[in-house]
């Protein structure tokens, strides 16, 4: 009997492994067919890539990465140094195939960690507007949503740090938060001055927090049930600055059931929809925040029950 489990187990495995990889080569031959078509280098990609390239140089990326031209040529360096480093092993390769190679590697990892802790239907997360306007502007949100089921992760979490820190308080875990910090450490024995370097352009960057627009109050009703990664996932989120859409990613692990992923994948959506009509890119982050909130109110709905009861009757011994 132990036997067969074992056998089960590797076979099961094996199976999540090969549809990883498959994942991990339609996403990259995807992001490859886009970077060479659209002649964007490494889209958004391209600037820690380039940065990477100068600091191997010995150079300060920061000062020399400034806008010179079109996209993505046309902006300043706005990432931590800690992403130079873990894009250092694409220095090597031309700018559309480190972008192919690295949405290739996170999209993989990605569909490796929810297969392992999630529920199968999850996978519906790669249909997501956020994943697809991840891949197709080369954006981190793949990795540092992954970084959710793999602390070896941990490395790559400060490289986007609005992200990593959701992630971090979300689903708390030593070697994740040990690695974050190491590689935070090593970035500033690299190169001191980078966040000074990093915050003098910040204010440049146009930027969104969920918070501070009219849909921010309500979600922040999930603190309720801090307890839950859920519930802390979306409450973080909705503090930090972010970008439309593709930031939005990490929200994609709140849904629990089929029903609740095939809600959230369709309103992304939706709010893409709503933003091209309205002009007006909010929609997009609505839809996702307030059916993240839906979902982790459906999942607390027995807690909320018993609470409600318990007020009823404390309300009720109190007019007696």
């Amino acid at each position: 009997m132990a036997h067969n489990q074992i056998r089960q187990v590797w076979r099961s495995n094996y199976t999540h492994l090969l549809l990883a990889i498959a994942v991990g080569l339609i996403s990259a031959l995807m992001t490859y067919a886009r970077l060479l078509s659209s002649n964007i280098v490494a889209a958004d990609f391209t600037w820690v890539w380039r940065g990477a390239r100068l600091l191997i140089e010995g150079s300060d990326p920061y000062a020399l990465i400034r806008p010179e031209g079109a996209y993505p040529y046309n902006d300043y360096l706005y990432y931590p140094l800690p992403a130079l480093l873990v894009t250092f092993p694409l220095i090597p390769f031309t700018g559309p195939s480190a972008g192919a190679i690295f949405i290739g590697i996170s999209s993989g990892l990605l569909c490796w960690g929810l297969l392992k802790e999630q529920p199968k239907h999850s996978l519906l997360l790669f249909l997501s507007a956020p994943y697809v306007y991840a891949l197709i502007s080369v954006q981190w949100s793949p990795l540092i949503t992954a970084a959710a089921f793999l602390p070896v992760l941990g490395f790559c979490i400060p490289a986007k740090p609005n992200l990593g820190i959701a992630i971090l308080i979300a689903y708390p875990h030593p070697r994740r938060i040990a690695l974050a910090a190491l590689s935070v450490l090593i970035s500033l024995i690299i190169m001191p001055t980078w966040p000074l370097a990093l915050f003098r352009s910040l204010p440049a960057h146009l930027n969104y927090v969920p918070l501070f627009n009219w849909f921010g109050l309500p979600v922040v009703l999930a603190a309720l049930f801090w307890s839950r990664s859920a519930a802390r996932l979306l409450v973080v989120m909705a503090c930090v600055p972010q970008r439309l859409v593709y930031d939005q990613l990490a929200l994609f692990l709140i849904p629990q059931t089929l029903r609740q992923m095939v809600m959230m994948v369709i309103g992304s959506w939706l709010g893409i929809f709503l933003g091209l009509i309205f002009d007006n890119g909010i929609w997009s982050l609505s839809c996702v925040y307030l059916l993240a909130l839906a979902c982790v109110l459906i999942q607390e709905r027995a807690s909320i029950a018993r609470h409600m009861e318990s007020w009823s009757n404390n309300a009720g011994r109190m007019r007696w």
